[in-house]
């Protein structure tokens, strides 16, 4: 498979938005988690570009999948304007299908303990890293009001809170029993929260840096 094509031929997947020299040795894998709204999807693209590696809203490309009217597309039109889930098998796939080898920030994913337990036994999805970008949620239904999507109604908004607190906040232990959770705090100017989420991804991107000793002759 090309990378960057889903296996049914769709070509909406994400892009490689890297603007600099890769600061890294090994592959970076970065998962952006959070309440709806709370700001991954601007966060995570100035991560992606800093890093110089690929990535990848799983809301965006759901919303391409709708936007092309696939059969996926209008299965998942039905779930989303609803406020619900895409099975986990199912995001794996379309996941899977777009990631690049060299690394990725992914946003939108995962959402549940399930999805979180699937990833982290995945040889090509397993994060190495996972931010937490964390908004009150008062502040989120402001955000999600203003923005004006078919899928940010008022009643979807909040239904979709109540989902990431009951589907997604567990998740969230998982990933903090394998020690790879780092909580952000997500209000502030945006440079400001560039700079937190930096000093949280900065000390693994020093370790993948790290040459290993010579070895002994």
């Amino acid at each position: 498979m090309v990378q960057g094509q889903a296996s049914n031929g769709f070509t909406g997947c994400g892009d490689h938005v890297g603007a600099q020299q890769n600061l890294v040795g090994a592959e970076p894998r970065i998962v952006f988690v959070g309440r709806p709204g709370s700001g991954k999807g601007t966060q995570g693209k100035r991560l992606a570009e800093r890093l110089d590696v690929q990535y990848l809203s799983t809301g965006d490309l759901l919303r391409r999948h709708i936007a092309s009217s696939t059969a996926l597309g209008r299965a998942v039109a039905r779930v989303v304007n609803s406020g619900g889930l895409i099975p986990t098998l199912l995001m794996v796939a379309i996941v899977e299908g777009c990631v690049d080898a060299g690394g990725y920030v992914l946003d939108g994913f995962p959402r549940t303990v399930e999805q979180t337990s699937t990833i982290l036994g995945h040889d090509c999805l397993a994060p190495s890293l996972a931010i937490e970008l964390f908004v009150p949620a008062e502040l989120v239904m402001s955000r999600l009001a203003s923005r004006g999507r078919v899928d940010d109604t008022a009643a979807v908004a909040r239904q979709r809170l109540a989902l990431y607190e009951r589907e997604t906040a567990p998740a969230l232990d998982l990933l903090a029993e394998r020690s790879l959770l780092r909580r952000v705090d997500g209000v502030g100017h945006l440079d400001e929260i560039a700079a937190r989420v930096w000093d949280e991804v900065r000390p693994l991107m020093q370790a993948s840096n790290a040459s290993p000793a010579p070895a002994s002759n």
